[in-house]
């Protein structure tokens, strides 16, 4: 039974990760599409939206940030370190993943600093909402948990 939550939860998370990400690169292709054709990869079809390769190159992204987050919050790897030391790893790692598929796949020009700095505000902004949205539903979730333990205490179980 944990196996199999731990898998959907990993499948979830890559699924999440990557229609948040095509959702923003179709958002993207919009705004930006005309002007960015020929200057990256992402929008080599402007505004009339993202290559198939671009989607399986995001998806393989998906999948390895979801491994990430496995790796620095389920415990399996990573037991020593607080909970600010994972956060910061785990964007660490989320970074140079980035840079290399940037690089890779020649997502923009990275021997400019333009696109660096655009990036980094991008990343910057979602990696700031995702962490309160995360604190938000652990607030939430630990909530539920304290209520269900108080409601749990007030039922009598010998009778």
């Amino acid at each position: 039974m944990i196996k199999k939550n731990i898998l959907f939860d990993y499948l979830t998370q890559i699924m999440v990760i990557w229609g948040i990400a095509i959702l923003s690169l179709c958002l993207f292709c919009v705004i930006f599409g005309e002007k960015a054709k020929g200057y990256s990869s992402i929008f080599e079809l402007g505004s009339k939206g993202i290559s198939i390769a671009t989607s399986i190159q995001f998806f393989c992204l998906a999948a390895i940030l979801a491994s990430l987050r496995t790796l620095f919050f389920t415990e399996l790897f990573i037991k020593k370190l607080s909970i600010m030391g994972r956060t910061t790893w785990m964007f660490l790692c989320i970074i140079i993943s980035i840079v290399i598929f940037a690089s890779a796949f020649q997502w923009f020009p990275v021997n400019q600093v333009k696109p660096w700095i655009m990036f980094f505000v991008c990343f910057f902004i979602c990696a700031f909402v995702s962490v309160i949205v995360s604190v938000i539903k652990e607030k939430s979730d630990n909530k539920k948990m304290r209520e269900a333990l108080e409601q749990l205490k007030g039922e009598d179980f010998h009778g």
